[in-house]
């Protein structure tokens, strides 16, 4: 039933009121009475009545000043104006706080049960949204998952025009700068043959890893983490600070391999243009793990260490092939037939690419750059640079590649 308290301060015209019809039968129980303003904004406080009858003026605090606090108090309160012919200049201002209605002084019985019946109608409306919203809430969280892989799958391959990702990204309540990263995590299936052995599914094992990124990551909201159709999972995410992000992918490993067993490949990549260049971020990342899912599982565990010591200035075939208990020369063997790519190129290849993440960072100088990706070198860093991309740092830098 719909709760209601009579505020006036006349008992008659109270008592006329609790007697003027059967409360009932409109399914409304009077659940007090007030006889001043401040008593009446107590008992709203403590009891939440869904309709108020409010004489306009009442000692203490009168009729217009109870609206303005009750409004704070019950939102969704119908409150309904009791008034004189005398009192009829204040109507016009509580009009003004929206009131929903008014009766004139002395009060006519078909009137009020005509005005109650009015505002019965709007708390069942009221009433009738209230549970559509709580059901199309459960309906919306039951699919909210579905929802949001359809976005996320559509986004990464281009089929959206740039204001509806804004709106996605809103309806979701993710929050994503400018400066974003992207990175593609792949369970390495030949490092882990017995990958689904052990009771844990695809899903299952996705989701521990998912958690773990975002463990590392930190804020929530600024993390997008979906699994594409060939189950790799793909995290966006701020950056905030690119070195700090560079060291995250084998963070991300090494917490995956401690906590759950399992061995996995790791791209990170810096998107240009920030949501705009995701689609081309997917597609260049995709094309570098899905080349290492194909390779030998002794190359795999090499290039992993590579991926992750690359700023190492000593790093060398030597050392990795010491670390791997191979021959130089077989590592570097395999190494070729598989990447094809030599040691010193493909270790080339790694640090230049992180060389032009960090470079999106214009606070970097060129010779700090070097020394990050694992060159003492300056001069030395430069040529290899313009190898691989055909322009000098300082081009690459303030031209349209960066």
């Amino acid at each position: 039933m719909y709760k209601l308290i009579i505020a006036d301060d006349e008992a008659r015209i109270r008592r006329g009121l609790r007697n003027s019809m059967n409360w009932n039968e409109l399914n409304i129980e009077i659940i007090g009475e007030a006889e001043d303003g401040e008593i009446a904004l107590n008992l709203a406080k403590e009891k939440m009545p869904n309709i108020m009858l409010v004489d306009i003026c009442m000692p203490f605090v009168n009729g217009l000043d109870l609206i303005k606090q009750l409004k704070d108090i019950t939102e969704n309160c119908i409150i309904i104006i009791i008034t004189g012919f005398d009192e009829f200049e204040y109507i016009h201002e509580a009009l003004k706080l929206k009131v929903f209605d008014y009766i004139l002084k002395p009060v006519n019985r078909d009137n009020l049960k005509e005005t109650i019946l009015k505002a019965v109608n709007e708390l069942n409306k009221i009433e009738e949204k209230k549970n559509y919203l709580e059901w199309a809430n459960r309906h919306l969280d039951d699919n909210l998952s579905a929802l949001k892989a359809s976005f996320l799958s559509k986004w990464l391959n281009g089929n959206l025009q740039h204001e509806d990702v804004v709106k996605e990204l809103s309806f979701f309540n993710i929050k994503l700068g400018k400066n974003i990263g992207m990175i593609a995590i792949k369970v390495i299936e030949r490092l882990n043959l017995d990958v689904y052995s052990n009771g844990w599914d695809k899903e299952l094992i996705n989701f521990a890893i998912i958690n773990i990124a975002g463990d590392l990551l930190g804020d929530p909201e600024s993390i997008v983490s979906f699994v594409d159709e060939d189950n790799n999972i793909i995290i966006i995410t701020n950056i905030e600070n690119i070195e700090e992000w560079l060291k995250i992918g084998s963070e991300i490993g090494d917490k995956v391999n401690s906590y759950i067993h399992y061995t996995v490949s790791i791209e990170q990549k810096k998107i240009l243009n920030d949501i705009l260049g995701v689609k081309n971020a997917y597609k260049d990342i995709i094309h570098d793990i899905s080349k290492k899912r194909n390779y030998k599982p002794v190359v795999n565990l090499a290039v992993k260490y590579i991926d992750r010591n690359y700023f190492l200035n000593h790093l060398s075939l030597d050392s990795v092939s010491e670390n791997l208990n191979l021959s130089p020369s077989y590592l570097s063997k395999l190494l070729k037939q598989e990447t094809g790519l030599s040691f010193i190129d493909y270790l080339t290849s790694v640090r230049i690419k992180r060389a032009i993440d960090i470079m999106s960072d214009p606070t970097v100088k060129i010779y700090q750059i070097a020394e990050l990706v694992g060159y003492n070198n300056q001069h030395y860093f430069c040529k290899a640079f313009k190898k691989i991309t055909g322009f000098s740092p300082k081009e690459y830098r303030g031209g349209n590649n960066n």
